[in-house]
């Protein structure tokens, strides 16, 4: 009975610790664009300062969650929440937009530790199927992702420019001095059980089935990349206020986290591969709405849309990925968060790039995205049903 307890103080924990650290990223997220647009930051500089992040984290979660696999992950969560503070300290005392993209490296890195260490452990961990363990960590960094951008709107605007970091970098130090107290790891379990539905598909049908999932993951990352990265200083540039782009950016995890708590049923009844091809099409439809808003009302519903289509891809696409490494959690959990990093990478980059010439061509480049996913996904679908025929 004990390690059960601690094994459930544990999860516990790492369901906290999860919506903390998303908690912070949200906050900061809405303020690094204002604050470098506030250094007179050009768009395409905005966006070298998101892809920053990106390529770090398109690499690194991969290598620790290697490493993870061979060390005590507990490890890695202290670190990176410790890290995360650094993070922000060089925020709070940052003049120019070189030391944004400092911190923003360092930022990232830290995350790309945190998030293969906290979901091999919740895998590692659970006592139950594997699809419930991960609907329960959806909601818990979904949740903080409704919250976390609110507070950073609401710390600029009635404080000022610099407070998110401020106040991200305490949270990271409390909880990381929580995590050394509380986090208790329990020996690891190999080959741990995993549902019939989660089992990955063999043969031909599963590799299709597992690309369709890669070219998901990279959709919904580049276009998240874009919204959260270029938007808040598109947004502010058309005169909406900090406190509004948080409720922009509050409307799209709101949206998540209701999605993401219907992600079992959805999946029961249009499957893996229904889930990737409707997220396509919603992906698709927003961006194209968001290219010719201007007011606040359309940002929210594109947002909400954006909300949507980002916890469909990425309920099917986390347990399709951890479901194929049930040996080695760790690096299975890496990979998966090696591409969220290469598609945050690519989308801000290429969104930053078009912005030169027309301020809102990010959004279209989305569109035009997302329904070449969805075209191929379609054909994967296709070839695969017609292989079962054979």
């Amino acid at each position: 009975m004990g390690n059960n307890s601690l094994n459930k103080g544990s999860l516990t924990f790492l369901y906290a610790a999860s919506f903390v650290c998303q908690m912070m990223m949200g906050a900061t997220t809405v303020a690094v664009p204002i604050f470098a647009e506030s250094l007179k930051a050009s768009p395409l500089i905005v966006g070298v300062i998101g892809s920053a992040g990106g390529i770090v984290y398109s690499f690194l979660p991969f290598v620790a969650g290697i490493l993870c696999d061979r060390m005590r992950r507990k490890i890695f969560v202290v670190a990176a929440l410790a890290l995360y503070g650094c993070s922000c300290v060089i925020y709070s005392f940052a003049e120019d937009a070189p030391m944004l993209v400092l911190a923003k490296v360092i930022e990232w890195s830290s995350v790309a530790i945190f998030w293969p260490a906290v979901e091999a452990l919740l895998a590692d961990s659970s006592e139950s199927r594997l699809e419930e363990t991960l609907k329960r960590f959806n909601l818990s960094w979904g949740s903080a992702m409704v919250i976390g951008p609110l507070v950073g709107g609401f710390l600029i605007t009635v404080w000022y420019i610099k407070a998110p970091f401020i106040f991200s970098m305490f949270s990271s130090i409390l909880f990381g001095a929580l995590s050394v107290i509380t986090l208790k790891e329990t020996a690891r379990k190999r080959g741990t059980a995993i549902s019939a539905d989660a089992k990955p598909k063999k043969g031909r049908e599963g590799s299709y089935l597992l690309a369709s999932g890669l070219a998901s993951i990279f959709l919904f990352c580049s276009i998240d990349g874009i919204i959260l990265t270029l938007f808040p200083a598109y947004a502010s540039q058309l005169g909406i206020s900090a406190f509004d782009i948080g409720l922009i950016v509050f409307a799209f995890g709101a949206a998540r986290v209701a999605a993401f708590s219907q992600s079992n049923k959805a999946e029961s009844k249009m499957g893996k591969t229904g889930m990737f091809l409707l997220s396509s099409l919603i992906f698709g439809a927003a961006s194209l709405l968001i290219a010719f808003s201007t007011t606040l009302p359309l940002f929210m519903l594109c947002c909400v849309l954006f909300g949507v289509g980002s916890a469909l891809a990425y309920a099917a696409s986390i347990t399709l990925i951890l479901g194929r490494g049930e040996a080695s959690r760790g690096r299975a959990a890496g990979t998966f968060e090696s591409l969220i990093g290469f598609g945050y990478f690519a989308g801000p980059l290429i969104g930053g790039v078009v912005a030169e010439h027309l301020i809102t061509a990010p959004y279209l480049f989305g569109f035009f995205l997302s329904i070449g996913v969805f075209f191929a996904q379609l054909f994967l679908r296709r070839i695969s049903s017609s292989d079962a025929k054979v």
